[in-house]
């Protein structure tokens, strides 16, 4: 069954929603090492190490959002680690540990100022269901 991402959100250390947020993405990657030998006739591969990124954007909300947006300024100032929770809907979601690797202002002429971030994960993701 589908989801109606109106559903979601993203948190940060804070425990508090980042405002304005209009949209999140999540990014989860796994290195594959070849073991091939000499006379395989396929190619075999052994898991390596995992990793995640995310990101996020919405409408610029600093003056107002002050433990979310203003939150996220600071840590990046600061290069300090984030807990970060992308919600899929009110229960579930993916939680995890992350450092703020860009943060983008765009001021437009002729539309709102928007926000952007992107996070880099520093351990494991870890993913929590309300069921």
């Amino acid at each position: 069954m589908a989801i109606a991402g109106k559903y979601g959100k993203i948190c940060i250390s804070t425990g508090k929603q980042i405002a304005s947020a209009k949209s999140w993405s999540l990014e989860l990657s796994l290195d594959t090492l070849e073991t091939t030998a000499l006379g395989d006739e396929w190619k075999k591969y052994i898991a390596g190490l995992k990793e995640w990124s995310a990101s996020c954007e919405g409408d610029y909300a600093i003056s107002t959002d002050t433990e979310g947006q203003k939150a996220l300024q600071d840590a990046y100032l600061n290069g300090t680690v984030v807990t970060v929770e992308l919600y899929v809907d009110a229960t579930n979601y993916y939680t995890g540990s992350a450092y703020i690797s860009s943060l983008s202002i765009e001021d437009p002429v002729d539309d709102v100022v928007s926000f952007s971030c992107e996070f880099t994960g520093t351990d494991a993701l870890e993913f929590e269901t309300g069921a």
